[in-house]
Order: C-alpha cells, then structure tokens, then sequence
C-alpha cells in the first residue's frame, strides 16, 4: 500500500484524469477502502470484488454510492472549529471580524477493519490527531460518552455507528499521559523519531501504528512500547489482565513492552498481535 497507484476517478468528479493514490488499505471481510491522494485528501469506497461491502454502519465515513470514490466527511465540530494544530480557534466561526481562514486537514496515513457484518475506519492526520468512523457497536471508535452526544453504548437516536469521521482526542491525551515527552524532538532522535515520511510530516508524533480487528481497535505509541486497545475484548483480543466484554481505551499490559522494540501492531478478526 506504500507504492503510488493510477485509480480511476468517479464518475460524480469533474476531471478525466485517474485519481492518484498513495495509500488504499482495504478491509479483508468488511470489504472498504479508504484511500489517500498525495496532497491528503481521503477518498472512500467499496471494494468491486467484495461482495459484502456496504455502508449501513458508516464504514465509509460519508453517504453517497458506496462504489464512487467520494472523498470522507469530518464531523463539522472537528473540522470547522479547529486549527490544524489541535487548538480551538478563539473567535467564533460566526464572527464578522474573524477573517482567518481554517486550515485543511491534511490526512496521512489510512486503516480500515472490521468483520463482513461491521466494518470501521480510522485516520492520521499531518500532525498526529487521530480520527474514526464506521461501527461503534462494542465501543471500538472509543469516542466515549463524554463526546458530542453519546450515551452509554449509543450514539443520537440508538445508533451504534458514526457515519462521519471524529477525532478520538482522547486516545492521544492518554498515550502523553503514559510518556510524558512524547512528540518532544520529534524526527530528530526523540521519542517520536523514525516515524517521520517527509520533511514537516508529524503524522507519528504521538501514534506510530494503528490496527483495526473485527470489533476492536489497536493502537502504537511513538514511543514504541505503549500499546492502547479499546472495543470488544471477550476473547482477550485487547490483552489485558482481564477479559472485559468491553472496553474503552487502556494500556494493553500483554501488547505492551519495557523497551522500545516495537515496530508495528496487527489486528484481524478476534485476534491482535505485535
């Protein structure tokens, strides 16, 4: 998925020229794929040779042909009322005098999961913030009740899904809890170093890796020794000491390591791995 590719545009885009692609990871079971264009725009569809791909659960990130490469939606609160660096602009978007025009997300890097029934994404922005959508259904978004709504394991009117992309904050205020420096001197020997694609590319300042399973999500700390899991855990997918139905995000003491030997995380169905 690291090499570019030529992929043809929708039919719903203006250009005949084939939109090119960077990244087009692809669900196994649940069958979508979200791409990214070179200048981090992210484009979702269905896979044509998958025959159990849909969008009944928000997989995809927006509405529309689930065979047409739409680009992804962002939940209005997430993109309109934040800077690109994560801070909340001080000026009303309703604010006549406010004439600064919001950053656009530059999205970096894609993953996609799920089982055929289910089916969730999540995405890394340039600097480092980490966004999902698709089924919630075992909390595997890990947006939490406390964020824009939820209640208990549902979302406005029952859902157990989010059919636009939002930032999990929370994810990453955890993993600086547990590291105190991380994204400090990052790409130049700190903790968040070797994740770096290119020069002004802090997408793995604060999340090296990311893994989605069947119901679960697994994610990697620069640092490369916190590993976070969240969602369904019955089967011990989330490795940790004990074996909850469900859970939000926690250190994973079994994925975990001491030293910073860690290079990637793997998740497929009930199963995780590093």
């Amino acid at each position: 998925t690291s090499s570019p590719n030529a992929v043809p545009s929708s039919s719903s885009s203006s250009s005949s020229s084939p939109i090119k692609f960077i990244e087009i990871p692809k669900a196994q079971e649940a069958g979508h794929i979200i791409a990214i264009t070179p200048d981090g725009a992210a484009y979702s569809f269905c896979s044509p040779k998958s025959k159990s791909c849909n969008n009944d659960l928000g997989q995809l990130g927006r509405k529309g042909d689930i065979h047409a490469k739409l680009p992804v939606v962002f939940n209005s609160y997430d993109h309109n009322d934040n800077n690109d660096d994560g801070k909340t602009n001080p000026k009303s978007k309703n604010d006549p005098n406010d004439n600064t025009t919001k950053p656009k997300l530059r999205i970096a890097h894609a993953y996609t999961g799920g089982f055929a029934t289910s089916g969730h994404s999540a995405l890394l922005d340039a600097n480092g913030h980490l966004y999902l959508s698709g089924c919630d259904r075992w909390q595997q978004l890990g947006l939490g009740s406390s964020h824009g709504g939820s209640s208990g394991y549902t979302w406005e009117n029952g859902r157990l899904w989010q059919e636009e992309f939002r930032r999990n904050g929370f994810v990453v205020d955890l993993l600086k809890r547990l590291d105190g420096g991380l994204g400090d001197g990052f790409g130049a020997g700190g903790s968040g170093s070797g994740g770096i694609g290119h020069c002004g590319d802090m997408s793995r300042r604060y999340i090296r890796d990311v893994a989605l399973g069947g119901d679960h999500t697994v994610v990697l700390s620069s640092n490369r020794k916190d590993v976070i899991t969240f969602g369904k855990g019955g089967e011990g997918q989330l490795g940790l000491t004990s074996k909850p139905w469900v859970s939000a995000p926690m250190r994973s003491k079994v994925l975990s390591s001491k030293s910073p030997n860690i290079a990637a995380v793997c998740a497929f169905k009930n199963c995780s791995m590093t």
